[in-house]
């Protein structure tokens, strides 16, 4: 027997051999080609009744005598699933879609009432998607928001990136989400995780408003979705709205906050944040609230907070924010503490105390520091109200308690939120 091996033996090498040079030749030498590929560079998913209707901006190479050039052009398809509608595009476009250069993920605010991850779920099941691609809610449909001309960049999925940017992060004024964050906080004990909220608006228009402490509620009284077109609809839609939803105030007119418009391009904002709790929209974070989870969240560079002293407004920069949560078991119940520590400089006030020295850089007096104070306290309290009265725990408190406290986590896991007491720990002191 092992005679016959050892004699058929080359020609079994020589047959391997030439199947695996077959193989590499019939696959274009392993060289992505790219009239037979979409590269797709952002998705957009709206839910539309028992489909979903995917949005994809795809990358298209334009050879002109110059030299070669990118078109982006944006292909719709539609199924059960988003991988249905992925395999609808790829109908359309005779291309197979990669998702490796995939690097915006925007869900409409139609999906706040579908489970998250029946929309996410094909990214993560695909071995060549990018797990750091950023994941956001837009307020209207994400379709609109995608065909929209933007002012900032070539195309809106590079506008939308550059304000959901690491910078803006570090300065507390968005809370960004990746694919691989979400899945991470979704699936620990705390079953909770958020992302930004994208708002679109005319260039040179007031931002869209909103009030965003209504959350948990009616995703058509959140976004004003009976004004300004459907809150981000397209330019024909945003022309017909009028005031906002009952619940917002930011449902734009003639388009402003709707869409598209013929008035120009748009700017986009991301303030504001979505959150989910075991996988079900729980609702929107105002601006006030987004800027404390960030806080709490993220090593922060600078940010910048509002305060008023002795009536007068002060715009305050926060140099070296160090904020954080810590939970003890304090007389067989638990208790939260927030930390938040420090140096403030005086960025600008609304009025001159002293004309003859306006420095920025002088001493902070008193009544300023405590002014901050309470107003970072305001903004923490609020936070952790909307996360108990929702029961969505984006902070990980459930899962401090499990790492901390792991005997008392199954007396405390379901309703640590309401149990808990909450004591504030929050120093700011001046630069000079």
């Amino acid at each position: 027997m092992n005679g016959k091996i050892k004699k058929y033996s080359p020609v079994i090498y020589w047959v391997l051999i030439i199947a695996l040079l077959c193989l590499f030749f019939t696959n274009d030498f392993g060289i992505l080609d790219l009239h037979k590929t979409s590269l797709i560079v952002a998705v957009g998913i709206d839910s539309a009744g028992d489909e979903v209707e995917v949005t994809a901006q795809v990358a298209v190479p334009q050879p002109s005598q110059s030299g070669d050039s990118i078109k982006y052009i944006e292909v719709q398809g539609s199924g059960q699933t988003v991988a249905d509608a992925l395999n609808e595009i790829n109908a359309k476009t005779g291309t197979y879609p990669r998702l490796l250069f995939c690097k915006l993920i925007l869900l409409g605010e139609n999906c706040q009432s579908e489970e998250l991850f029946r929309m996410l779920g094909c990214f993560y099941r695909r071995n060549y998607s990018e797990l750091t691609a950023l994941v956001a809610m837009c307020k209207g449909k994400a379709q609109d928001m995608l065909s929209l001309p933007a002012t900032i960049a070539p195309e809106n999925a590079t506008a939308i990136q550059k304000v959901l940017s690491e910078e803006l992060k570090r300065s507390a004024n968005v809370s960004t989400s990746t694919l691989r964050s979400i899945a991470v906080s979704n699936y620990s004990e705390s079953r909770a995780c958020y992302m930004p909220y994208v708002e679109a608006y005319v260039q040179g228009t007031s931002e869209p408003g909103g009030n965003g402490d209504n959350v948990g509620g009616d995703p058509g009284q959140q976004g004003g979705q009976q004004g300004g077109g459907q809150s981000g609809g397209s330019s024909q839609q945003g022309g017909q709205g009028g005031q906002g939803g009952q619940g917002g105030e930011g449902g734009g007119s003639s388009g402003q906050s709707g869409g598209s418009s013929p008035q120009g391009e748009m700017e986009f904002t991301a303030r504001k944040t979505a959150v989910f709790a075991d996988g079900r929209f729980a609702g929107i974070l105002d601006e006030r609230q987004s800027f404390a989870l960030n806080i709490i969240e993220n090593e922060i560079r600078l940010a910048v907070a509002q305060c008023e002293a002795d009536g007068v407004h002060y715009t305050v920069g926060l140099r070296k924010a160090d904020g954080g949560i810590k939970l003890k078991i304090k007389d067989g119940a638990p208790e939260l503490t927030v930390n938040f520590k420090a140096a403030a400089q005086v960025q600008g006030a609304k009025k001159v105390l002293d004309p003859h020295n306006v420095k920025t850089d002088d001493v902070v007096r008193p009544e300023v520091l405590r002014a901050a104070e309470e107003e970072m306290k305001t903004r923490f309290e609020r936070l952790i109200s909307a996360c108990v009265e929702n029961n969505c725990d984006v902070l990980g408190i459930r899962k401090l308690l499990h790492k901390q406290h792991y005997k008392y986590y199954e007396a405390f896991k379901e309703d640590i939120l309401s149990r808990m007491t909450v004591r504030y720990d929050i120093k700011i002191e001046s630069m000079n």
